[in-house]
């Protein structure tokens, strides 16, 4: 099976197939993001050493991943059309496939946990709102948690794993390790401060 293969099912029906197997790959796209982001971030020891050894090369990294992660969020919860065009989304598979029970509920509850991330994306990273910018005390925006976007992420890959157990007993893994992913870079960083401290 190819990356672009992942998510292909010849038993989900012809009517849904595409749209199931696309969604696939972009949660996998953002599983692998925010996996990468958590390695990083979200372990002190590995945020203590990127602050030491390349502060303002990984300040760009944090916010380049959440800023990917905000808007991989939001094209998701998407609603079926915008703009006059069709929307490739949970609400668009959840239209075209009435029949699975259950579905349109799980749908809207992404929806909602996703209302904060939305929120970002239209104040802050898709567009420049000026009051929360130059008005910040008068305009804040809601603070999204870790827990947060982790609720997230599995809420989506539950979606998916909802769909696909209506035509076969499987569970999709939305975990994919890459080689050199973060893992190898907190190695590799790691290794030079150890070899620069011994010199």
């Amino acid at each position: 099976m190819t990356n672009n293969d992942f998510g292909y099912n010849e038993k989900i029906p012809e009517k849904i197939r595409d749209i199931y197997k696309w969604l696939c790959q972009d949660v996998v796209s953002l599983q692998q993001k925010w996996d990468f982001w958590l390695e990083i971030f979200g372990k002190k020891e590995n945020t203590d050493l990127v602050s030491e050894l390349a502060p303002a090369s990984f300040n760009i990294i944090w916010e380049t991943l959440l800023n990917d992660v905000t808007m991989a969020i939001c094209r998701l919860s998407d609603p079926p059309k915008s703009m006059g065009q069709e929307n490739l989304s949970f609400a668009t598979l959840a239209k075209s496939c009435p029949e699975i029970d259950g579905l349109e509920r799980l749908v809207t509850e992404f929806l909602k946990i996703c209302e904060p991330v939305r929120q970002r994306r239209n104040k802050r990273v898709g567009h420049r709102d000026l009051n929360s910018v130059i008005k910040p005390l008068e305009n804040p925006l809601q603070g999204i948690s870790k827990e947060q976007i982790d609720t997230i992420v599995k809420s989506a890959a539950d979606i998916l794993n909802f769909v696909i157990q209506k035509y076969e007993s499987v569970e999709m893994n939305f975990h994919m390790v890459s080689p050199g992913g973060a893992t190898s870079l907190i190695f590799w960083l790691k290794t030079g401060k150890a070899s620069k401290n011994r010199a």
